[in-house]
């Protein structure tokens, strides 16, 4: 089954969170893309972030408002997507920056998406994601190096 319908869901997910100092992420936007309230796990720390997309989106704009984050960027490095039907799981491999200027090495995690398909559009039931730190790396086959 052709994945470009979930590529693009993927793609509209990572921009729409990505924002210049002085601009606002598009969070209507990532609010659009999961279907009902959706859930979202941040694993990158000691114990799991829960968040559904209202806390989520939230959580972002609290940050946003107290200047904890001024801008931020996220873009997909690898993908793999396996469809069953009408649902869907994908494993991304992200890199981002919390700076403007670029890095010669930006963090990277991966993040593993589940969608389901609704009125033939793909929507994000849910996702949990893993930064690296010193205890896990992306392994290199999926660096797309």
């Amino acid at each position: 089954m052709n994945t470009r319908a979930i590529d693009y869901v993927t793609e509209d997910f990572y921009e729409s969170l990505s924002f210049m100092d002085g601009e606002m992420p598009d969070l209507d936007r990532v609010r659009e893309l999961f279907h009902d309230d959706g859930l979202l796990f941040n694993m990158s720390f000691g114990n799991p972030v829960t968040y559904s997309i209202e806390s989520f989106i939230r959580s972002l704009e609290d940050q946003i408002e107290e200047e904890q984050l001024t801008q931020f960027m996220q873009r997909e490095l690898y993908s793999k997507t396996e469809i069953f039907g009408r649902i869907a799981q994908r494993t991304s491999v992200y890199e981002y920056s919390l700076v403007y200027h670029e890095i010669d090495r930006l963090p990277k995690g991966i993040n593993y998406i589940q969608f389901i398909l609704v009125d033939d559009i793909w929507r994000i039931t849910s996702m949990a994601w893993n930064d690296e730190n010193a205890n896990f790396r992306v392994p290199e086959d999926l660096v797309g190096q």
